[in-house]
């Protein structure tokens, strides 16, 4: 079991070396997103105003925040893919990118790999701030909201993705890494993927469980986690790839 794990882990470690060098756009995203966690590091360090730092003021201008985006802050559904909660978040994320985008843009090209990546997070992130939205709305809604709407939307609230001072915030490139499980899901079905980095299964059914994991979170609020994120980023990524096998990309089995 071990001597099997080590040439795994080998294996992994000469084909993240091989993506590094043949897939400059995924390098390129996962390098920006290593460079904004260690600007949102520099920033944590320098105080501004009320005990806040200046990460607090990056997060919010720049990470997804519903408050601000309905005010015109617009430019956070680009935004906010590149900053990261913790270092296991850009680890996690970066990995990824590595890994699923590095093949992704080397079956596709990269103009067609950042529109997937793009077309994911943006869709994924309108999509939780919309819902954030809906939700704060049905919570404090009017009197005359039926009963059962205003319940639901105090429960839902009390599933939100927030912050530590209580603001709804959404950060990471996972709708867009998801937009890539998606594309593989359509392009490359029979394909397999390490489901977990441990067990190797086809791409369609990789996407299934990570889909299906993201709806089981979604309903039960677990993990304070845009799970809508995630699952709206893969909806999009995968009718973007039966686009393109509709175009001629991929194995033609989807």
């Amino acid at each position: 079991m071990t001597s099997m794990l080590w040439w795994r882990v080998a294996g992994l470690t000469r084909y993240i070396r091989e993506l590094w060098v043949h897939a400059p756009a995924a390098r390129g995203v996962a390098l920006l997103c290593v460079a904004v966690y260690l600007m949102q590091g520099i920033c944590r360090q320098v105080a501004c105003v009320a005990g806040y730092s200046f990460e607090y003021l990056l997060l919010h201008c720049f990470g997804l925040c519903p408050a601000l985006f309905a005010t015109g802050f617009i430019w956070q559904l680009g935004t906010y893919l590149f900053l990261h909660l913790n270092v296991w978040h850009l680890l996690c994320n970066a990995l990824g990118l590595l890994l699923l985008g590095g093949g992704v843009e080397g079956e596709i090209g990269a103009k067609r790999f950042l529109r997937l990546f793009f077309l994911g997070g943006v869709a994924g992130g309108l999509a939780w701030v919309l819902w954030d939205l809906a939700v704060m709305a049905l919570a404090g809604g009017p009197a005359w909201l039926p009963t059962g709407l205003a319940a639901l939307g105090r429960l839902a609230a009390s599933q939100r993705v927030v912050t530590a001072e209580g603001s709804a915030l959404c950060i990471g490139a996972s709708g867009g890494l998801f937009a890539l499980i998606g594309a593989i899901a359509a392009l490359f079905p029979r394909r397999r993927l390490l489901l977990f980095l441990v067990w190797p299964v086809r791409a369609r059914r990789f996407a299934v469980v990570l889909g299906g994991l993201s709806v089981v979170f979604l309903i039960y609020g677990l993990g304070n986690v845009a799970h809508l994120t995630h699952l709206v980023g893969g909806v999009a990524g995968y009718l973007y790839g039966r686009r393109l096998a509709a175009e001629g990309w991929g194995d033609g089995a989807a």
